[in-house]
């Protein structure tokens, strides 16, 4: 069993990668991790958007899943605030929480994208840390 195609890949079609790749399928779905990703991830968005609302610099809170971005701007105008998203990047690290930014050709929106098996625990945690952080260049 593998993948019978042209490939320029030295790791495409073998045996090892498809049992990986079927194995990664199988958790996926045992595990329910999509709908794990759908719950959870309504959860922490909804509690950033009520976080957000407080902070000026927030422009919007969007996202699917646990594919989050929140885009921020300087205050009173649309202008991105690539600053302040480093700020809050480097104050999520010192806090323990490992995100991401960019936004096209300012690198204003933070990119939050954790693993699918987020518990909401983990959710509420890092959660707590970004607030913290976005409260931080408010």
């Amino acid at each position: 069993n593998c993948l019978d195609a042209n490939s320029i890949s030295t790791f495409g079609g073998t045996q090892i990668t498809m049992a990986a790749g079927l194995a990664n399928l199988t958790y996926l779905l045992e595990h329910d991790l999509q709908g794990n990703a759908r719950r959870v991830g309504g959860l922490l968005i909804e509690r950033l958007r009520a976080a957000a609302a407080q902070i000026p610099a927030v422009r919007e809170v969007r996202g699917r899943g646990l594919m989050i971005g929140i885009e921020l701007t300087k205050p009173g105008t649309d202008e991105a605030a690539p600053e302040a998203a480093a700020a809050v990047l480097e104050a999520a690290r010192e806090g323990g929480l490992l995100i991401g930014k960019g936004g096209g050709h300012s690198t204003s929106a933070l990119r939050i994208a954790p693993p699918l098996s987020l518990t909401v625990a983990e959710a509420e945690e890092g959660a707590e840390i970004l607030e913290g952080a976005l409260r931080s260049i408010a």
